[in-house]
């Protein structure tokens, strides 16, 4: 076995391209969360200017090619940004091939992946989360009388295992109980795959906080503060929304989409987000970087902040991602990021190869 350093490595980079789903058919929606070539090139150039060597494999059906033919035997290192397009365990089924093959990669690890893309499983760890209750997939009978009696209003509806805001609208938001059974079906019929999880809105402000490194050496960049507008396809223009939806997410630019502001460290509220989301980190098993989104249950003092999501892989452009936005606003830039990553995952190659032993 070769010593291993931070340079001049063999990396596979491994990820799921956008434009090759898109012109094979796949939705919008499916491709929401794969990666555009914008992240890509980022991702590649920051590689190499890292002095590494840059091997591309798009997509799970590449790697099995490449793992058939033993090539992977050249690789030091996986960069994986693979988030899948198929099944609720999508974004695991990458890292779940490399643990078989005793590969090392980037991120988390294929039972975190699939733990934190499914916002139910989730909640169910040690990490503060607003009540809920969990609506079968569509066609499976649902009690909405029993269902309005287990939580307070107002409600907001979302998909079990999606992100980037598919699947959430205005009317996500439930504020009547005539309302109710009308919004979750319009959600089953849109996402008829999906559990829908109804819980109780968190009306306070909303947080996001980017944590870089593993276990006990993990810590928090920064963290940015989410502003609203009115989104499109609100039903009352007059009124803003308190919540990002699809299309404010769509990257239209300033005054159309949502936005974000330098979330103040020495605050006392933001210093409690921040020991927040790196006990969901932690605690979830996440490792070398994720963003954590954090909300307040109520604007009022004294509330106390709920995670609402945890991003083991997360956006990466090197432009306007959250993350990046974080980083820069902390003086590090784009190079530094990947190049912490990649530090973070090596320590798991040199402290346990397990190809060593092949």
């Amino acid at each position: 076995m070769r010593n291993l350093r931070d340079t001049d490595l063999n990396i596979a980079f491994i990820y799921g391209p956008k434009a090759y789903y898109l012109e094979r058919g796949y939705s919008d929606t499916d491709c929401a969360e794969l990666a555009d070539k914008v992240t890509i090139n980022a991702v590649a150039n920051a590689l190499g200017k890292l002095g590494h060597r840059v091997s591309h494999v798009p997509g799970i059906k590449h790697l099995v090619g490449h793992l058939g033919a033993g090539e992977d035997k050249n690789w030091d290192l996986v960069f994986n940004f693979s988030e899948g397009v198929c099944g609720s365990a999508r974004e695991s089924q990458v890292p779940a091939l490399l643990e078989a093959y005793g590969i090392v990669y980037t991120f988390s690890d294929a039972a975190t992946l699939s733990i934190c893309l499914d916002k139910a499983k989730t909640k169910h760890y040690r990490v503060p989360t607003s009540p809920f209750v969990l609506v079968p997939v569509y066609g499976l009978k649902v009690d909405y009388a029993c269902l309005a009696k287990e939580l307070s209003y107002p409600l907001f509806a979302k998909p079990v295992s999606t992100s980037t805001s598919n699947g959430i609208l205005p009317s996500n938001k439930i504020s009547r109980p005539e309302d109710l059974e009308k919004t979750i079906e319009n959600l089953r019929r849109q996402l008829t795959a999906q559990e829908i999880i109804v819980e109780e809105f968190l009306d306070g402000r909303e947080f996001t906080v980017a944590i870089i490194g593993t276990s006990s050496s993990a810590r928090v960049l920064s963290a940015l503060e989410m502003t609203w507008y009115n989104p499109e396809g609100h039903d009352n223009e007059t009124s803003s929304l308190d919540f990002s939806t699809r299309f404010s997410k769509a990257g239209r630019g300033p005054g159309q989409d949502t936005g974000h502001i330098h979330a103040d460290m020495a605050d006392p509220l933001v210093t409690t987000v921040a020991e927040v989301a790196l006990s969901a980190y932690q605690v979830l098993g996440c490792r070398d970087a994720a963003r954590v989104d954090i909300r307040l249950d109520s604007q009022k003092y004294g509330s106390v902040p709920n995670v609402i999501e945890v991003n083991p892989l997360f956006g990466l452009r090197d432009d306007y991602s959250l993350f990046t936005c974080i980083a820069r606003n902390n003086g590090m830039d784009y190079n530094s990021i990947i190049a912490e990553v990649i530090s973070s995952a090596l320590q798991r190659r040199n402290k346990d190869d397990i190809r060593s032993i092949e």
